[in-house]
């Protein structure tokens, strides 16, 4: 096996350029990876909204019905996406049946994700829910460095199989990787061709 090629897909979702906090959408990619990329799934999600977990999970499961796979994980960077939007490992394999995967490479804290959302979100207790899991992040050595691992549905030890048959250039994997270039790219191309517009009308539309 060839050093970044799956023995099975995963699925890696990442997201676009935030320009501010609280206002506007942003583009979240979401890649099926095979060894390669095989297909993409982009939708938008509210900057600090509540919907991410939907969002990817419809994702993952227009991936899934397309490509007629069962993907072995999806691979997250953060239970955070666009700002302080949640999403979470519970529901996306509730709705969708595949395991999640959060890699970090440092390692998370609940205390300073708390004091952050006690200063801005008047529901912060509903979201501290879900980010309090980041506190059961566990560190590893892999093959290409320390990363700090939560898992959803899936062991630790084959959670960091998956991890290092993934990665290929650095810590990082190369599926989530790739889907931050994607994202990034496309939500900045959005910016500059939908100018002003992008944020006032993604408002609207990236509900």
């Amino acid at each position: 096996m060839r050093l970044g090629e799956s023995l099975e897909s995963v699925v890696a979702c990442d997201d676009g350029v935030v320009e501010k906090l609280g206002e506007g959408c942003t583009v979240v990619a979401c890649i099926l990876w095979g060894g390669r990329p095989l297909d993409v799934e982009l939708n938008l999600v509210k900057v600090d909204g509540l919907e991410a977990s939907a969002v990817i999970a419809y994702a993952i499961t227009k991936l899934k019905l397309r490509n007629k796979v069962e993907p072995r994980a999806l691979l997250l960077d953060s239970i955070t996406i666009a700002g302080f939007n949640i999403a979470s490992p519970p529901t996306i394999t509730r709705l969708t049946e595949v395991p999640v995967i959060v890699t970090y490479k440092y390692k998370p804290s609940s205390i300073r994700l708390e004091e952050a959302l006690r200063k801005h979100f008047k529901d912060w207790q509903l979201r501290m829910k879900t980010l309090k899991l980041v506190d059961e992040a566990v560190e590893v050595t892999t093959r290409k460095g320390t990363l700090f691992i939560l898992t959803w549905g899936v062991s630790l030890e084959e959670a960091v199989g998956i991890v290092e048959q993934t990665q290929i250039h650095a810590r990082t994997p190369e599926p989530l990787r790739v889907a931050d270039i994607i994202a990034y790219e496309v939500s900045k191309y959005i910016e500059k061709t939908v100018g002003g517009e992008w944020d006032k009308g993604s408002r609207t539309t990236c509900v």
